[in-house]
Formats: C-alpha cells, sequence, structure tokens
C-alpha cells in the first residue's frame, strides 16, 4: 500500500500552510494606508441566481451563472460550501461560454436532506439526482464533474460508478469529464486548530485569512459565511443581503499619531514595529481562541456571537476512510477525460506518477497555495478548467489567451 493510500484512509486534510509574506501597503496618499476590511459579501456579487433543487433525496442549494452547452457541477470540500467557488466561478464565466453550478452537498450549506448519512455512495447519488435535475431540461448537452477535496472523492466516484442516473446516460466518453483538485491527507490536523467559536462575523473572516484557511481575502469574505451559523441556527450566508457591507478604509496617521485600529482589522505590515507585532500576536490568540472573550449577551443582529460551525466535521469522522479507498484506481477508471490540480507533486502515489507519465490524464501543480486552492488561486483554477473546456471542445474561448489546441486530443 502506498503512502497516498494510506494516507487516505487515514483520512484528513492538510493544516493550512503557512501565510506568504504580506505585501507592501499600497498608499492612496503620503501619511495614510488601507485598513483591510473584513466584512461579509453576498452570494449575489459573484452568483446570478440561488435556487433550490427538489428530489426524492432532499433539497439541495445550488447556486449557479453563465449559459452554455455544457454544464460544470462544482463540488465543495469537507466543511465548505458552495460560496467557497465564488472567486473561480466568477472568473471562469468571463473566460468560456458554459453554465457553472455549485451545490451545497448534504450537511452542508442551506441544503436540508432527510437524514444525516454522509457515506461516499450517499454523497455520490446525492450529486447524481441533482445534475439529473439541471440537465433535464436539456439545456446542457455536457456535464463536468469539479471537486475539491471531500468533493474531489465525490466526483471521482460519481465518473467511476457509471449507470444511468434519470434521463441523464452517465457513460459515454466525452460525454463526461472529471476535474479533480488535491485530496485530503489529515483531517486531524485541518481541526485541532479551529476555534471553537468566533465573536462577529467579521472575526472570523478574519481568523480564516489568519491561520491561512483562505489566502484571499476577497475569497474569504464570501465564503467564511458559509461556514458559520449564528446563536439562532442560522447560516450567516443566508443573513447577508447586500453586496458589500464595507469596503478598505483610508486612514490618515497624520491626525492620529498612535492609531488604534478596531478588533476587525489587520494593520499593514510597515505600519508596526516588531513589539506591536507580538502583542498583535497575544491578543490574537485571546481574541480567536478564549471563550471567556466572546460576548454572548446581545442578539445576533446587533453583530456579535457567539458565531459557531455549521458543520460539526468530527461527527463525520466514521466516513473520512471511505471517501477516499481506492480514490487513484477510481479517478485513473473513470472513462473520461482527466485534469488534476494539485498544490504538490508530492501528493502523488505510484498509480497516478507512472499514469501521468503515460499521458492518460492532465495534471497542473499551482505554487504557493494552501489546501483551498480555488480560493487561494481561483484566477489559476478558472484558466486551467477554461482551457479544459476549450481543449475538449466542450466550451467556446471568451479569451485570446485560451484557444483549442491543434491536432487530436491526448487525454
Amino acid at each position: 500500500m502506498s503512502n497516498l493510500q494510506r494516507s487516505m484512509l487515514a483520512g484528513g486534510m492538510p493544516p493550512p500552510r503557512g501565510m506568504p509574506p504580506a505585501p507592501q501597503s499600497r498608499r492612496s496618499r503620503p501619511g495614510s494606508f488601507r485598513r483591510r476590511s473584513y466584512s461579509p459579501v453576498s452570494w449575489r456579487k459573484y452568483w446570478d441566481d440561488k435556487e433550490r433543487v427538489e428530489t426524492d433525496r432532499g433539497v439541495y442549494t445550488v447556486f449557479s451563472r453563465g449559459s452554455g452547452d455544457t454544464l460544470v457541477l462544482l463540488l465543495h470540500g469537507g466543511g465548505y460550501s458552495g460560496l467557497t467557488w465564488s472567486l473561480a466561478a466568477e472568473q471562469l464565466s468571463s473566460m468560456a461560454g458554459c453554465k457553472i453550478a455549485a451545490i451545497d452537498l448534504r450537511g452542508h450549506g442551506e441544503t436540508e436532506t432527510k437524514d444525516g448519512d454522509m457515506s461516499r455512495d450517499c454523497l455520490t447519488q446525492d450529486v447524481r439526482s441533482v445534475a439529473d435535475k439541471l440537465l433535464e431540461n436539456g439545456e446542457q448537452k455536457n456535464l463536468v464533474l469539479v471537486g475539491h477535496s471531500m468533493g474531489g472523492a465525490i466526483a471521482v466516484s460519481t465518473a467511476a460508478a457509471g449507470g444511468v442516473a434519470g434521463n441523464y446516460k452517465w457513460k459515454g466518453g466525452d460525454h463526461l469529464l472529471d476535474l479533480l483538485l488535491e485530496s485530503l491527507s489529515n483531517m486531524q490536523g485541518f481541526l485541532r486548530p479551529r476555534p471553537q467559536q468566533f465573536r462577529s462575523v467579521s472575526h472570523a473572516i478574519e481568523w480564516c485569512v489568519r491561520s491561512g484557511q483562505a489566502r484571499n481575502l476577497d475569497s474569504a469574505r464570501v465564503s467564511m459565511p458559509g461556514q458559520i451559523k449564528d446563536r439562532e441556527g442560522r447560516l450567516v450566508s443566508s443573513l447577508v443581503h447586500e453586496v458589500t457591507t464595507q469596503e478598505p478604509e483610508v486612514i490618515d496617521v497624520g491626525k492620529r499619531l498612535a492609531p488604534v485600529p478596531p478588533p476587525d482589522s489587520i494593520i499593514e505590515e510597515d505600519e508596526k514595529d516588531e513589539k506591536e507585532e507580538n502583542e498583535g500576536k497575544d491578543e490574537e490568540k485571546k481574541e480567536f481562541s478564549t471563550p471567556e472573550k466572546i460576548n454572548g449577551d446581545k442578539k445576533p443582529e446587533d453583530g456579535d456571537g457567539p458565531y459557531t460551525w455549521a458543520v460539526d466535521l468530527s461527527t463525520t469522522e466514521p466516513h473520512w476512510a471511505s471517501w477516499f479507498q481506492d480514490l487513484s484506481n477510481n479517478f485513473l477508471s473513470a472513462p473520461s477525460a482527466k485534469l488534476l490540480l494539485l498544490a504538490g507533486v508530492d501528493r502523488l502515489d505510484t498509480n497516478l506518477t507512472v499514469a501521468q507519465m503515460q499521458g492518460k490524464f492532465q495534471m497542473i501543480v499551482l505554487p504557493q497555495v494552501g489546501h483551498a486552492i480555488q480560493e487561494d488561486s481561483p484566477d489559476k483554477v478558472a484558466e486551467a478548467i477554461a482551457n479544459f473546456l476549450v481543449r475538449n471542445r466542450l466550451a467556446d474561448s471568451k479569451d485570446s489567451n485560451i484557444v483549442v489546441p491543434k491536432g487530436p486530443i491526448r487525454a
């Protein structure tokens, strides 16, 4: 058994990697700096529609945008929601002519199912039933499955299962193309550093960026609200109605010789000395780790929590092994063109390495990204998907940099 297979059977995802050095601040005028905004952003900024797709298995929330002959169905990882694809979907829509849809899988987001079964077979059947509903009007003739982490395992399982889901034939070569985004390797390592609750939504977003769970602030502002709930159990993303609630503010430090930013902000690196930086780290630990710091007296609409995780991932531990069992073999045996996006080549086992050298699938390695590569580098992920679609004649290019290659398709 290979090391990758052992890690898959053990389950889990890698802890977020260290964040890259902060860029130098760009001042709009002498003696000023920009204070970053950690306010939430509505899904409406990135998606055209949010619909409730009802099947005999439950009611699934689906975000969508764009149109075309191909449906690109996006599957999120454990603990996330369909909103994790927001920025990548926006970029993809500008590069290729296709319909893009992101599902809130069972137990996540605003999706409601009859039971809490999180097994791979159950999740696979969910995806098949939702895809069948989305394709039943006949507007889209092709299906591309795109999965991140747990969603990648489900995409592979769905592609490898074959058979027929309703009126849509899942077998058929070019009719089904599969794309996988990085597998999990250490779930416990991912869960251990996560605080149990946050005192405000902006603090949750700030933690998301500071911890490295998502290195892209714009993505964290729309994705994190889909991962936390208020004290009444309401998903925060369902309560954010404005496209944006706050933009970066220009601070004139000439008026305040010793500016003290509010808890919802991060001081630019060149605005604080070593002593202030150390104090900030100590305060960060208190803000995000100490339950006593969280004010539970005010109402949720006042902006104070506690806000907690919408999904208790620890309860899904019995299914971690099944999600990734035979992942590499299933990926290689799927009757479709395949693309694998990775944060590092160390994620490949022997079978994948040999198959990639034989040209059985396309592989792209994205540097300087963490586990959530679709959030850390949405433009590169979108470009990879767009090239994949155009290369396989599944979508027309809307970007001059993405062209149909000459000659036969290899993988």
